[in-house]
């Protein structure tokens, strides 16, 4: 990094609400809107504009204190809890009731069988109810840039050999572990990698070794509006789709339009 760069990379990673993010994310926006704004103070708020667009979902430490708290003392009985739990994030927020994530997996795994070995990119807190609702013989790995999400993946939730996460942005290399997985989830991920990196979606569905990928897509607004979504992320999955895969399901839940595609 140049020295203004390295300026910005560093009043981010000290700040409370960016410190967390991953690195290599921080000085890739810290280069690129170094690059495009001589300002410096034009520059940190173009950064921290992107960092919202690219990861809206953080934690302060007073909440991410009280989550991990939450998830260390988790009942698998306990429900009530494991909803507090998921109210946190945003991705598993909406997904709720639980009834609507069980009914979602349910018919996701109809398909895929359940696994024994799960990815789960872009994860927030997804691996926390994965962890209750799947087989203590499951491995669940979960990739996100979020360092407070993947910190209770790893110190709150049961042991290594079942759950762990990695602290990576997905468009850096090696971020996607290299091991053989059953099923990999793409939750509203893959348009988000393109806009930030052209070709980057393809690149990233190729370097998952899964014999099944659950992709999804928004199909409204944040504030509930239908502008057109559910068409134009179809049609961008028909661009995008893998020479090496068929689409197997196809389906909408709630507000996601939902692609299961296989290995051919």
């Amino acid at each position: 990094m140049d020295e203004r760069s390295r300026a910005l990379f560093d009043r981010l990673l000290q700040s409370k609400k960016y410190g967390a993010v991953c690195r290599d994310t921080l000085q890739r926006v810290a280069e690129e809107c170094s690059a495009r704004h001589k300002k410096p103070k034009e520059a940190e708020k173009a950064a921290k504009e992107k960092l919202h667009g690219i990861t809206g979902a953080f934690l302060t430490p007073v909440e991410s204190r009280r989550l991990f708290g939450m998830v260390a003392g988790l009942d698998v009985a306990d429900e009530e809890n494991l909803i507090r739990i998921l109210e946190q994030h945003a991705s598993t927020r909406e997904r709720l009731p639980l009834a609507t994530m069980d009914a979602l997996y349910a018919r996701l795994f109809e398909i895929t069988g359940r696994p024994r070995c799960i990815l789960d990119l872009a994860c927030g807190l997804n691996p926390v109810y994965l962890s209750v609702r799947l087989p203590e013989d499951c491995r669940i790995v979960g990739v996100d840039i979020q360092g407070e999400c993947v910190h209770i993946l790893n110190e709150a939730i049961g042991s290594p050999e079942r759950i762990i996460g990695i602290h990576a942005d997905l468009l850096s290399r090696d971020a996607i572990p290299s091991e053989r997985f059953d099923v990999a989830l793409m939750f509203k991920i893959l348009p988000l990698l393109d806009r930030q990196k052209a070709g980057a979606a393809m690149d990233v569905m190729a370097a998952v070794n899964a014999r099944y990928l659950v992709i999804s897509y928004p199909t409204r607004t944040l504030g509930g509006r239908d502008v057109g979504m559910m068409e134009n992320y179809a049609a961008w999955m028909a661009d995008h789709m893998p020479d090496n895969r068929i689409v197997v399901d196809q389906f909408v839940a709630g507000n996601e339009l939902f692609y299961i595609l296989k290995e051919n």
